[in-house]
């Protein structure tokens, strides 16, 4: 984190955040960097570093949002929204999961545009996903 904050901040036209399970595309970051969009926020591994302070373990776990109710998840996504400054959301789902249910809920509270895309194996990204990704960030582009 040290290192981190002395390093200049990028420059990206588009500040994205990442929420669902970590995607299992193998160039989803470089084809986003191509388009000058960067994922500002990432649920999930934020989520599994324990970033809150806590009295105890126990309290960190309770502290987590995603395995839980979709209410705490939503207030989690806002709050970051909003402190991060993101001008939309790409929500990743994998094929048939059941947590594919929360997407409507997420496009209904969350203030920010959301893009779902689905991933089911290690690949690179398809064509089709490539094109909604492209479209996305065109229409978040300042």
């Amino acid at each position: 984190v040290k290192e981190a904050s002395r390093r200049p901040p990028r420059r990206s036209l588009v500040r994205l955040g990442l929420a669902g399970i970590p995607p299992i595309f193998s160039d989803l970051w470089s084809f986003l960097q191509e388009l000058d969009a960067e994922v500002v926020f990432n649920e999930m591994p934020r989520q599994f570093s324990m970033p809150y302070h806590t009295a105890d373990l126990v309290e960190q776990y309770w502290r987590y949002t995603y395995p839980y109710d979709i209410n705490g998840r939503l207030a989690d996504l806002a709050e970051a929204a909003a402190v991060r400054r993101l001008d939309g959301i790409i929500h990743y789902t994998q094929s048939f999961c059941f947590r594919q249910m929360f997407d409507q809920t997420l496009r209904e509270r969350l203030p920010v545009p959301i893009l779902t895309i689905e991933g089911d194996g290690p690949t690179p990204l398809d064509a089709r996903t490539r094109l909604r990704l492209e479209a996305f960030v065109d229409v978040l582009r300042p």
